[in-house]
């Protein structure tokens, strides 16, 4: 008798592939029409605040029609398929330049919140704004792009992708580098981001708190 446990974990794949495709199909249309509207509305094209969330529905975007069909096709089949270096060498790129690139922009919105709330005088003129947002937004929207781009497509490194692996296995700098880039890398470009998103977040509810106290005592 086959117990309960292996008719489980042999269908698990294709529900999780199931609710995967779902999902993209779901999402895709979403994407189309918060984009549209967003450029097509003047007001919104020009709010400050909607330039980060363009960029990070981009590099999003790219994730979704590019590097989760192929995760759900390697949940499903057990290897990856298509299988050609040049796509490798892609999917390898989105999943850690773009997604670390969808990070610092997190970042930088958690920081950028407080300017425009709290300190809308530093973005209202135009040298302003060049240095408070636009030159910050695209140090943080091309940093890891860039970084990785140059360490996936340009290193010089011998590439070994294998099939059996996701995203078609190690990436090759990775048996290159010094030690001390594991060590920058897991710090700066994934732990320390996502620590100050959540300190700068928690540091936004607790100035509205506080100012909406100060505003209720000054009206009574």
């Amino acid at each position: 008798m086959v117990p309960r446990s292996a008719y489980i974990s042999s269908s698990w794949p294709k529900i999780e592939f199931s609710l995967f495709l779902i999902g993209e199909i779901l999402s895709i249309p979403c994407y189309i029409f918060i984009v549209y509207h967003t450029l097509t509305n003047k007001r919104s094209r020009q709010s400050l605040h909607n330039h980060v969330i363009l960029i990070l529905l981009f590099y999003n975007f790219l994730q979704l029609i590019l590097d989760l069909p192929m995760t759900m096709g390697y949940s499903r089949l057990g290897f990856v398929s298509p299988f050609s270096h040049s796509l490798c060498l892609l999917l390898q790129f989105i999943n850690f330049g773009i997604w670390y690139g969808g990070i610092f922009l997190m970042f930088w919105t958690s920081v950028e919140r407080h300017i425009l709330v709290f300190h809308s005088n530093l973005v209202r003129t135009t040298q302003k704004r060049l240095l408070f947002h636009y030159i910050p937004l695209l140090f943080f929207s091309l940093y890891t792009p860039i970084l990785y781009f140059y360490l996936i497509f340009l290193y010089p490194c011998n590439h070994v992708f294998i099939d059996s692996g996701v995203r078609c296995g190690k990436m090759c700098y990775a048996n290159s580098l010094a030690s001390w880039f594991d060590i920058y890398d897991s710090i700066v470009n994934y732990i320390a981001p996502l620590l100050l998103i959540a300190v700068f977040s928690m540091a936004l509810i607790v100035r509205f708190v506080k100012q909406r106290r100060r505003l209720q005592q000054a009206t009574t």
